[in-house]
């Protein structure tokens, strides 16, 4: 699941994940039975030892169900490009700084970032902007479809420095009331 403003959206993996688990595992009877088993255990008229043991033995059940199925799940969000330590399709996912590719074997681990997240602002919309590529021939990208290489960029940076902000502005403005 994610999160979009107050709202809560499944995802694609999410939906996927639903479709692939089994129907039983899906019912509220289970909850209701669990829940008052729980209840039985809080009042001491049931052994907690045989629900943890029945628990147990309910998930080696679903998880051999699982493994014995035909289902496959497949990635999303699989891109065109291959590891070049185990040749498998990467995959393209969103992490606390960007957009990275990642290989789906655990044992492999390779990494590659794709984009990062300036705190560079956008002079069109003023939201924060992508960094994409390598070397010189990185390119500040926004959503709102502003581009700029590295070089402009640095270029507008350093003839904006003399320049006053909104904040230096109203922390002018505010110092000058608070004398008055």
């Amino acid at each position: 699941m994610e999160r979009r403003g107050k709202d809560i959206f499944p995802t694609s993996k999410g939906i996927q994940l639903i479709g692939l688990v089994p129907e039983e595992l899906k019912s509220p009877e289970l909850t209701a039975k669990w829940e008052k088993q729980l209840q039985l255990i809080g009042k001491g008229k049931a052994n907690s030892m045989n629900f943890v043991k029945d628990m147990r033995e309910y998930a080696v059940k679903l998880v051999k169900n699982v493994a014995a199925s035909s289902e496959i799940y497949k990635h999303d969000n699989a891109t065109r490009v291959k590891c070049p330590e185990c040749s498998k399709y990467l995959l393209e996912v969103n992490g606390k700084r960007g957009k990275m590719l990642v290989c789906p074997d655990r044992e492999c681990g390779y990494r590659k970032g794709v984009s990062q997240i300036s705190n560079a602002r956008c002079p069109t919309c003023h939201k924060k902007m992508e960094i994409r590529g390598d070397g010189d021939n990185k390119i500040f990208v926004c959503g709102c479809g502003y581009r700029e290489k590295l070089s402009a960029f640095n270029k507008r940076r350093d003839s904006e420095k003399g320049a006053l902000n909104k904040k230096d502005v109203s922390r002018f403005l505010f110092f000058a009331e608070f004398r008055l």
